[in-house]
């Protein structure tokens, strides 16, 4: 059976926003409003608010088989596109296409019995789903999730450069938080408090916010720590129930070779700190150390982290993070 769109958007997690269309169903991580603003932004921006990044269908299930399709449009700077899918933890394979613009689709058979299906949509592209399919008859029902949770950042939390959506360091900490995770990441992103103010509707109780590279490689010293304490003291201010967490910048290539406008790389995390310590509900976990400074841990070689480098990530920032929970 095909499932209709009121019943895929029963088992989708991590959208704010839908939009039905002649081909399907596309699936939002901003709100229109949102969007909205990054069109005033830069075109850009706008474009890469429009990637999937962090949405994935979670739901259980006792069909034996699942197939879905969808079409592709960019939503980042990457040609490629790649969706994966989890049978009750396990890695059941990957479909994807390195032609941005192409169709892709899927099929699997999952076995018998009841299980939990996750499938990861892709950080690079704005798929449009034209079709979810389960066994005639088959049962399903979402998950539920502890947590609810806002992500901000930059290209390496919308995941720039992973082969595997489901390994970005965003996406292995909602899954180990047991939330539902808002990726509201761009790349090139910097410190930006109008989109805090532009809001999504979502109450949540985690907040994470991973900014900082590029503020230090493209902004003044100025610029920087004025947004830098606009951001945060919107966010707490808007949501002062959250935890919200300051992740400071991890390691790149260039940080120990040249000084910018924004001053010395350790700067900014210093900045970062002293924002976090003037607010009731920020803390502070550290970055800097948490993907090994090595080449081979990143994906070109000195800025965004291939998958074992966003592995380490993940475990670096979760062991921090998990001591609050």
């Amino acid at each position: 059976m095909n499932l209709s769109n009121e019943q895929i958007r029963m088992l989708v997690k991590g959208a704010a926003s839908y939009e039905e269309c002649a081909e399907g169903l596309r699936l939002h991580r901003f709100t229109k409003q949102e969007r909205e603003y990054y069109k005033t932004v830069s075109e850009d921006f706008y474009m890469k608010a429009h990637s999937s990044s962090g949405v994935r269908l979670e739901f259980t299930t006792d069909s034996r088989r699942f197939s879905f399709a969808a079409l592709t449009a960019p939503g980042s700077s990457r040609p490629f596109c790649h969706f994966d899918l989890y049978r009750d933890g396990i890695y059941m394979g990957q479909v994807g296409t390195e032609q941005m613009g192409s169709g892709v689709a899927g099929e699997f058979d999952l076995g018998e019995g009841e299980k939990e299906l996750r499938l990861y949509f892709p950080w690079s592209a704005a798929p449009t789903l034209t079709r979810v399919t389960l066994d005639d008859g088959a049962s399903f029902a979402p998950l539920k999730k502890a947590h609810t949770m806002l992500i901000y950042g930059d290209s390496i939390t919308q995941g720039y450069d992973t082969h595997h959506p489901s390994l970005s360091y965003a996406s292995l900490l909602t899954d180990a938080l047991d939330a539902e995770g808002f990726n509201k990441a761009i790349g090139g992103e910097f410190f930006c408090p109008g989109l805090v103010e532009a809001g999504d509707g979502t109450a949540p109780d985690i907040i994470t916010v991973a900014y900082g590279t590029n503020d230090w490689s493209k902004k003044t010293k100025e610029e920087f720590e004025t947004n830098c304490r606009g951001f945060y003291e919107t966010l707490s201010r808007k949501y002062p129930d959250a935890k919200i967490f300051a992740i400071t910048p991890i390691w790149r290539g260039d940080c120990q070779k040249r000084i910018t406008e924004a001053g010395e790389f350790p700067r900014i995390a210093k900045t970062i700190e002293a924002v976090a310590a003037s607010l009731p509900n920020v803390t502070v976990l550290h970055g800097y150390d948490c993907v090994p400074k090595e080449e081979r841990f990143f994906a070109d070689l000195y800025l965004h982290p291939n998958d074992e480098g966003f592995v380490h990530y993940f475990e670096g920032i979760y062991q921090q993070i998990k001591q609050y929970m």
